[in-house]
């Protein structure tokens, strides 16, 4: 009994004792957490007080601290280079600090509201971080500087330039380039997704975004829009910028029939593409798979709806159908959908009945709007020793041929096909 009790009362320490410890611990992590924190404000006060300074040491000041709007570990303790950790107590800090115009105006930042512009001030944001923060944000400091009348040029232009998510919230941290008569400019967007750009002088302008994974509206990677920028005005323009996602497509058809050989194309339907709603998309030799992926889509929240075939007759609704249900492409990820075609079956015989084999048979458009040269005509493949074919074609209506050979009569046409539809048969007769 006597070793039992020695082996509970052992027991009972050690639980108590890890309990204390983990206390202590805690304490600790703690402790040490708010003196990081303190480290980070003092060196957020001090990245403040020395812009300051060099704001306001010369007439030239304000527009050096302007020219650097994106600045990392820029001032280092002694001992220290440019660009490297500031270390305090053998941790190692990171202290950013970004300047922004603030040209006056009636919205809420630069890029929203009227024209006009009072004198600017400029907007100073630092953030300072630190290995091991767990769920502490960054430590930040802000202040507004305004340069003494005369420092700036009475003809300074200004263009902001706002970046739209997909979910219609700014982007922040898009570094923009402005590029045209008075040189080349940099910024990079604040927070609220608006970077405002200060040029030398008034005149036509490209701004450009090139971020590695992202896209506009329209899957381009490299989206640029011209602006012209007035003396003492804002010009202002806005991007819609995401990261990319992409579809994984699967075309399918009735069993037993095989997709159009020469099918190279898929239309992409939303609004938001405008001016037509529309966008054709060049598949490649991959559409013969059956499965093909298309990549650098824009993440519309209402989706895509889509169907094969680049001709404004293979829309479904303009054949007297309906579409099918848009997919939603997520944000920098991959969705999957299905495009189903209408299945024919081609019986290629001569003038008398007899079967032709090995005939290749072409499918024309009978409304070649919008269609796209590799599929005006369609190869749909060649028939089997029966002279037949058994294919499927995108919606509309379509005039059947076969290569090096003359019509009996005339080339006959499909009904008005429809993915869903039941498979129909036509005869081709050739001589």
């Amino acid at each position: 009994m006597t070793l039992i009790e020695l082996m509970m009362s052992i027991m009972v320490f050690t639980i108590a004792m890890a309990g204390i410890m983990g206390g202590f611990v805690s304490v600790g992590q703690k402790t040490r957490l708010d003196k990081d924190r303190v480290a980070a404000s003092n060196l957020a006060a001090r990245e403040l007080e020395i812009v300051r300074n060099q704001f306001n040491a010369s007439s030239t000041g304000p527009l050096t601290v302007a020219a650097d709007l994106d600045v990392t570990n820029g001032y280092p303790l002694p001992g220290g280079t440019v660009g490297s950790s500031l270390v305090v107590d053998s941790v190692p800090y990171t202290v950013f600090r970004r300047a922004q115009w603030l040209p006056a105006g009636t919205g809420q930042s630069p890029c929203d509201g009227g024209s006009s512009v009072t004198y600017p001030t400029l907007a100073v944001n630092v953030r300072v971080s630190w290995p091991y923060m767990g769920q502490v944000k960054p430590v930040e400091a802000n202040t507004l500087l305004t340069p003494p009348k005369g420092v700036l040029a009475t003809g300074t232009s200004f263009v902001a330039v706002k970046v739209v998510s997909a979910s219609g919230k700014g982007q922040e941290d898009v570094p923009v380039v402005l590029s045209g008569t008075g040189g080349t400019f940099n910024g990079t967007t604040a927070e609220d997704g608006c970077a405002t750009i200060a040029v030398s002088s008034a005149g036509t302008y490209t701004a450009s975004l090139n971020n590695s994974g992202w896209v506009d509206f329209y899957g381009a990677a490299t989206p640029s829009k011209t602006v012209t920028a007035s003396s003492s005005s804002i010009s202002r323009l806005t991007f819609n910028y995401d990261k990319a996602g992409s579809l994984q497509l699967s075309l399918t058809t009735q069993t037993g029939y095989a997709l159009p050989t020469g099918l190279r194309s898929i239309t992409l339907s939303n609004t938001g593409l405008q001016p037509t709603g529309t966008q054709v998309r060049d598949l490649g030799a991959t559409a013969t798979t059956g499965s093909v992926t298309i990549p650098t889509l824009w993440p519309f929240t209402d989706g895509y709806s889509l169907w094969a075939g680049s001709c404004t007759q293979s829309d479904p609704a303009v054949a007297g159908g309906s579409r099918a249900t848009s997919v939603v492409v997520p944000v920098g990820d991959t969705a999957t959908t299905t495009t189903r075609l209408a299945p024919v079956q081609v019986n290629v015989t001569t003038s008398t009945g007899s079967a032709i084999t090995n005939a290749t048979v072409t499918a024309t458009p009978v409304t070649t709007t919008s269609c796209v040269a590799s599929e005006n005509p369609l190869t749909l493949g060649v028939t089997n020793s029966s002279g037949q074919l058994l294919t499927s074609l995108p919606a509309g209506t379509w005039t059947l041929k076969v290569t090096g050979r003359t019509a009996v009569g005339s080339w006959p046409n499909t009904p008005n096909l429809l993915p869903t539809a039941a498979p129909v048969t036509v005869a081709v007769s050739a001589a």
